[in-house]
């Protein structure tokens, strides 16, 4: 039987008469990495603070590893939270930056032990040989890595992550995403973490919470939510397809066809119009525009269309997902 290490009860956050978060209840397994994923404003940012007693909630329970933590302040909670930048003490070396958590815990960790705990994290993220550097000497992505030392070295039970990789270039972003949840799975850290990259939350995420107005619209693997939308919303922020009258169809059952051309019976058509054709993977890929449901798609053909063309996006109606919530 799976072990719940933290279980959230109707956790409710309003501010001057707006619900921030409404009634969120969920659970987290231990070791498990969970994305949280949605639009500015949707609450995910304030969700992350009042788990880690930096905000509280309006009403609503807090449990970890058994306990309520719910009105426990932030120093007693054993969670740590990572920011969109690294916070790094610019005229502390990388080892001092790491074991400056070990300073004040208590019982009071000795100089000679704190030295060998942040060797010891800092070679675990592969920068040990940065040890004695200062921030401004290493890069944007190292700087991250010392981040993630610095609070893995504390041993929380709960990990939170607040767009750490926001700064980064694209290519270092993506390469550091993947290290990470290798190097988080490895250690059996539990972790939720903020992203508004799709990408990115499918990467890390063994399970994807999609938000929308501080309430959950999906709570799934990332293979559900990608091909078995519960609604709408999380069609449109997650899903490659189209989504039309209580109906979704992943991008790859769709395919292009000339106007008005005979179709099998068990096959629906849309109306639609060319837009660019670009290679990908070796293959080309047609975005196209269908102005009944004004919507746009990219779709895999062989077939030969020019910009402006208008064309027949037919499926299968076996291929139709029903979707419970618009």
């Amino acid at each position: 039987m799976t072990y719940m290490l933290m279980k959230v009860k109707r956790l409710t956050k309003t501010y001057h008469g707006q619900k921030v978060l409404s009634d969120l209840s969920f659970a987290v397994a231990k070791g498990e990495l969970i994305s949280l994923v949605g639009p500015s404003g949707c609450g995910k940012s304030t969700l992350l603070r009042c788990l880690a007693g930096l905000s509280s909630g309006t009403s609503g329970t807090i449990e970890l590893n058994g306990e309520d933590i719910t009105n426990r302040s932030t120093e007693k909670r054993p969670i740590v939270m990572m920011f969109q930048q690294p916070l790094l003490f610019p005229h502390l070396t990388i080892l001092q930056n790491v074991t400056y958590g070990l300073k004040y815990q208590k019982p009071k960790v000795k100089k000679s032990e704190r030295i060998e705990r942040g060797l010891g994290i800092l070679e675990k993220v592969e920068i040990a040989s940065l040890a004695h550097r200062y921030p401004n000497e290493i890069s944007g992505g190292q700087q991250q890595r010392v981040s993630l030392a610095r609070a893995l070295i504390l041993n929380p039970a709960l990990l939170l992550l607040d767009e750490p990789f926001s700064s980064l270039d694209p290519p270092l972003r993506t390469s550091l995403r993947k290290w990470v949840r290798e190097f988080l799975k490895k250690e059996g850290v539990t972790a939720l973490f903020v992203t508004h990259d799709r990408e990115e939350a499918m990467v890390i995420g063994d399970r994807i919470a999609v938000m929308k107005d501080g309430t959950f619209q999906q709570f799934a693997t990332p293979e559900e939510v990608y091909s078995q939308p519960e609604n709408a919303t999380v069609a449109g922020l997650f899903s490659e397809g189209l989504y039309n009258n209580r109906k979704f169809i992943q991008a790859n059952k769709l395919k292009l066809t000339t106007v008005n051309k005979l179709l099998p019976a068990d096959n629906e058509r849309l109306s639609a119009v060319v837009e660019h054709k670009v290679m990908k993977y070796g293959y080309p890929f047609f975005r196209v525009s269908i102005p009944s449901i004004k919507q746009t798609v990219v779709i895999q053909s062989n077939q030969s269309f020019q910009e402006n063309e208008a064309v027949d996006v037919y499926y299968k109606i076996s291929d139709v997902s029903l979707i419970t919530n618009l």
